[in-house]
């Protein structure tokens, strides 16, 4: 294990947040509003070679903090690298971020009994997790291989027509007679602040698959993203039926680098018509108008999410889930 770096604990705040906007590694999920809003607790880090903060590291806990596990809200958290240093080749920032992993599997597992990561798409080497206790008794990390897409919105803020948008030709034949269908049947799309409105519409969207979400899950739904929308860091859409009935909801996110598609969902009533597809197309349009240049659609692990989420031309890429059971030989931290 490298010896050069050390973990020591950081508090969230201005500091920490400009750290994670500034990487490449970095996500919204691992910013200080955002971790807030979630009932777990969550524990951060800096990664330090001497007086130096070349990483962080951002981890969700369990009640008592001896183990280190995922929640269904945090997609993406792990080791946050810092800026490439002066002068630094790539064979040097190879040779470092692979050192800074080291050091992170094997603190965190002398610190926790059980650790689960979902590093982003950005984070590409997990050598140093595969070959913690290579060829020796003790806890090793195991890998997860998981799926997001990313849809990109060029030509979005400024196309009068569907077909302007370079994206528009590489969504399923099935998603572009929806976008056409809502364009022509006129179903107004809106921003909105009502977030109880969006997990009431969750609870529908899931009683239809024959699943009854906890309350509790329902509630910090809502507590998240009203807590998005007060921060700045959160827009929410809906779109309605001609009629004027509310009939889906979009939630994304946004950092310093993309937006995230946190959440969608709608009144089964209504879902024979383009409106599931319109909250979504225009909702690329508006993070599109405001800057935006690329959306991760959040996750395509499942047939149907998959199916859905994919038809709208995004591209595939993987990220890892790693998981640790069993502590290390030496005292917990």
């Amino acid at each position: 294990m490298s010896e050069n770096f050390l973990l020591e604990e950081a508090t969230p705040g201005p500091q920490w947040d400009a750290f994670v906007e500034a990487s490449h590694t970095g996500t919204l999920f691992s910013l200080s509003s955002y971790l807030a809003a979630i009932r777990q607790p969550s524990r951060l880090f800096w990664c330090m070679r001497g007086k130096e903060r070349r990483a962080a590291v951002a981890v969700m806990e369990n009640e008592d903090g001896t183990a280190a596990l995922l929640h269904d809200f945090v997609i993406h958290n792990g080791i946050i690298f810092g800026p490439v240093a002066n002068k630094q080749n790539r064979s040097q920032v190879l040779s470092e971020q692979f050192e800074i992993s080291e050091a992170v599997a094997a603190q965190l597992s002398r610190r926790y009994e059980k650790v689960e990561l979902a590093l982003a798409p950005q984070f590409t080497d997990i050598r140093a997790f595969l070959w913690h206790n290579y060829g020796e008794d003790g806890p090793h990390y195991t890998a997860d291989v998981r799926y997001t897409a990313y849809a990109d919105l060029a030509g979005f803020a400024e196309a009068t027509v569907p077909e302007d948008i370079p994206l528009f030709a590489e969504i399923s034949y099935s998603r572009r007679q929806e976008v056409r269908k809502a364009a022509k049947s006129g179903v107004p799309t809106v921003e909105s602040d009502d977030a109880a409105a969006l997990a009431a519409f969750y609870a529908m969207t899931m009683g239809r698959q024959g699943i009854t979400p906890e309350q509790e899950k329902l509630d910090e739904l809502r507590d998240l993203t009203a807590a998005l929308l007060t921060s700045g860091t959160g827009r929410l859409f809906v779109t309605s039926t001609p009629a004027g009935e509310p009939a889906a909801m979009a939630l994304f996110g946004t950092d310093s680098k993309r937006a995230y598609y946190l959440f969608g969902a709608g009144d089964p009533a209504h879902r024979n018509t383009p409106c599931g597809t319109a909250v979504l197309w225009e909702g690329f349009t508006a993070l599109a108008r405001a800057g935006v240049t690329t959306v991760d659609l959040e996750g395509v692990n499942s047939p149907r999410r998959g199916w859905f989420k994919l038809s709208f031309g995004a591209e595939i890429l993987p990220y890892y889930q790693l998981t640790k059971d069993g502590v290390d030989g030496e005292s917990r931290a």
